[in-house]
């Protein structure tokens, strides 16, 4: 996500949860493969990520630290991650985790949301929430809540789309692809502001869903980086980080 001024602006990268495991945790790396894929994200240089609490337990069992920088997901309420650009503060409000896989928030965690919407509006100039509910419950959300935020990312189960005007054009939101073969990108041409201000594609927005094909040449550090890391494919019955595990195929 950027915001363009006169091409100056660099790209915020965000990631959300469910890097590493799943949202319903029937998908997850391998334990081999998490030292060096915290190296890769490492190099990949995110602004601002965030780990569901599952992930961060099999980090902590494994005594592996997470990518440098990045937060984990409570039950209660967000946590906020204030970046500091040369647009101004971006606040980026990680959502909380709902009781389940698809759940959306409660109300108290709607509450406590609110409260650290209105305290991030305060001190930024955008306010980007990062959601780990999945589509449908994201859509409720937006529907039934109407929060106050500029810009929502989606991620969990649901199929993946790029940036589109919701909540009476008021919230930009896209949704991640759970898979990881496409990266999703936001271009703001202007920043929300004034009174009545709605989202339009083209005029104060553009959007784009980048497919990882093979018309993409590898980086060759992260090649070699990931040239041994065993992959687990889509296995619901790969063994859990922290079991015996035998050599990859």
């Amino acid at each position: 996500m950027r915001a363009v001024d006169a091409g100056k602006q660099k790209p915020l990268f965000i990631a959300g949860a469910y890097e590493f495991i799943s949202d319903d945790g029937h998908e997850h790396a391998l334990p081999q493969a998490y030292a060096p894929l915290v190296k890769a994200y490492d190099m990949l240089r995110y602004d601002a990520g965030v780990l569901s609490p599952a992930e961060a337990k099999n980090f902590a069992d494994m005594k592996i630290a997470g990518p440098q920088g990045w937060l984990t997901l409570e039950a209660k309420a967000p946590v906020v991650k204030m970046l500091t650009t040369n647009i101004g503060k971006v606040a980026v409000v990680f959502l909380p985790v709902g009781k389940k896989p698809g759940d959306g928030p409660t109300p108290d965690q709607e509450q406590a949301i609110a409260r650290a919407l209105k305290d991030a509006r305060s001190q930024a100039r955008l306010v980007v929430g990062v959601s780990p509910w999945g589509v449908q419950a994201e859509s409720d959300y937006l529907e039934n809540a109407k929060p106050d935020l500029d810009v929502l990312l989606g991620s969990g189960s649901g199929v993946g789309f790029s940036a589109k005007p919701a909540q009476a054009s008021r919230v930009l939101w896209m949704h991640t692809y759970s898979k990881g073969k496409a990266i999703y990108t936001v271009d703001l041409l202007a920043l929300p502001g004034e009174k009545g201000f709605k989202w339009e594609l083209g005029t104060n927005y553009l959007t784009q869903a980048v497919v990882l094909d093979d018309t993409y040449t590898p980086d060759q550090a992260m090649t070699g980086l990931l040239a041994d890391v065993p992959d687990p494919g889509d296995k619901k019955d790969a063994q859990e980080p922290g079991k015996q595990t035998g050599p990859a195929n």
